[in-house]
């Protein structure tokens, strides 16, 4: 581990009892003050020399809502924030310093906070001119309130993201009804059971093998590879685990994303039911110091066993990086206009390939897993009908068992990132992926459709 990343693990697991003082801080605007502080520390400790991107962006978002208006800044600001993104990621081929990885990780939150602002902007201005309402407090449309959610230390470098509705209701909340320290502590459990795998799994199996010629040259070939991708790829993922879970308990402990369990809130986007006052439901979880008195789900970013044990690729997104997978649902794919829902996947993941970066890796990632859907869609539609509910159970774990496979082939390019060491490796394994990927796709065609409806077992 090096210096600059011990530095981010200690300021991530110490940034979750600062959320509990952020919490009892009273006002909003010392809550604002504590926040904006908190990561400009942070910015300052990680990313001094490469923050002035960041910062263009914010006051970029904040001049197109100036100049542009309500009605034309949101696909202003798309344009904006993403080509300076672009431009962030070549400045390097200009004759500026090269960004560092933590920079990196710093615009691409920022990015989808400034897009989602502009966006929030439009809908409040136009539903306050639709129904002649008065300004909102609680929504603060100044250049230090954008400032302001833009450096929240809240997933600054880590995710998860959250709407600045989302942020602005945790500023006005009256942090001691709340209980936030319970369901931090609740979280942090699972850490238990991934802190110590990962350290001797990236031990053993580091990325670097993977590219060896010891690696590449075994003499086992293929199977060597395959069996080598799976402890790599398990702490490779990993990591992201643990990163989520602190960033998800510094959330809780300041009481971002608390909502009454009643408003049914979803990952990023908040409530979706209005609760009523003094719901009886409430009130007696409130009565139990020990209990969760209200969901966090806003901020749930992962759900480990669902990715862990996900029956198919498109399972499995949904419940990877949840937060950033509904920013991407909600701003990229429900805003295409044409039909082709595969076309759309497409385009959702060349997006999502872009706002990663502009290596390769990133792209053959992405654009493979469309493959991988369009497959498991087609064999799950010619084979399904032929089979029983217990039957369809055990297939499930089949398709599960195939599912990793192709996750952890795919996640070579994920990894590796560059073209020439993705290529060695993929060459190696003679592509034996993409050809699984491509004989799945066109196998149905030769699989004659079921036209009766199976019987149920008996079992079930």
């Amino acid at each position: 581990m090096s210096w600059i990343d011990f530095v981010y693990l200690l300021l991530l697991i110490l940034c979750i009892p600062y959320g509990h003082l952020v919490k009892l801080s009273g006002s909003a605007f010392n809550k604002k003050l504590m926040c904006l502080g908190g990561g400009l520390l942070i910015i300052f400790l990680l990313v001094a020399e490469s923050s002035w991107h960041s910062a263009v962006t914010i006051f970029g978002n904040y001049l197109i809502i100036k100049g542009f208006g309500y009605r034309y800044c949101r696909i202003a600001s798309f344009v904006f924030t993403f080509g300076y993104l672009f431009f962030f990621r070549i400045c390097s081929y200009l004759g500026l310093p090269d960004p560092d990885g933590q920079s990196n990780a710093l615009q691409l939150l920022v990015t989808l906070r400034m897009v989602s602002y502009s966006f929030e902007y439009h809908d409040y201005v136009s539903k306050k001119i639709s129904e002649e309402k008065k300004d909102d407090k609680k929504f603060g449309f100044t250049l230090f309130d954008i400032f302001t959610y833009g450096y929240c230390y809240i997933g600054l470098m880590t995710g998860p993201f959250y709407t600045f509705k989302t942020f602005s209701d945790m500023l006005h909340q009256d942090g001691s009804k709340v209980s936030t320290v319970w369901p931090a502590v609740k979280n942090l459990k699972q850490l238990l059971f991934l802190v110590l795998p990962y350290l001797l799994l990236i031990e053993y199996f580091p990325l670097s093998y993977l590219e060896s010629a010891e690696c590449l040259n075994h003499r086992w070939g293929v199977l060597h590879i395959v069996l080598v991708l799976v402890p790599t790829f398990t702490w490779f993922r990993w990591r992201f685990y643990i990163g989520w879970l602190l960033a998800e308990s510094m959330c809780m402990t300041s009481g971002l994303g608390a909502y009454p369990f009643e408003c049914k809130p979803k990952p990023g986007l908040g409530p979706t039911t209005v609760p009523t006052q003094n719901n009886e439901e409430t009130l007696i979880r409130e009565q139990n110091d020990y209990s969760d008195t209200h969901s966090f789900e806003t901020i749930h970013n992962i759900s480990i066993y669902d990715v862990e044990f996900a029956p198919t690729m498109r399972s499995a997104m949904k419940v990877w990086n949840m937060t950033v997978q509904w920013w991407m649902a909600n701003y990229v794919y429900q805003k295409l206009t044409f039909k082709s829902s595969q076309l759309r996947m497409f385009v959702l993941l060349f997006v999502s390939a872009f706002w990663h970066g502009v290596y390769p890796g990133y792209y053959f990632t992405f654009i493979s897993v469309a493959f991988v859907v369009i497959a498991e869609t087609r064999m799950s539609n010619s084979i399904k009908p032929y089979l029983t509910d217990s039957q369809k159970y055990y297939w499930d774990w089949i398709t599960c068992f195939c599912l990793y496979r192709s996750f952890e082939y795919l996640g070579v390019a994920f990894m590796l990132l560059k073209l020439e060491s993705i290529w060695s490796v993929w060459r190696r394994m003679y592509f034996i992926g993409h050809a699984f990927m491509l004989f799945f796709i066109i196998l149905p065609v030769f699989i004659p459709k079921n036209k009766h409806i199976p019987k149920t077992s008996k079992s079930q």
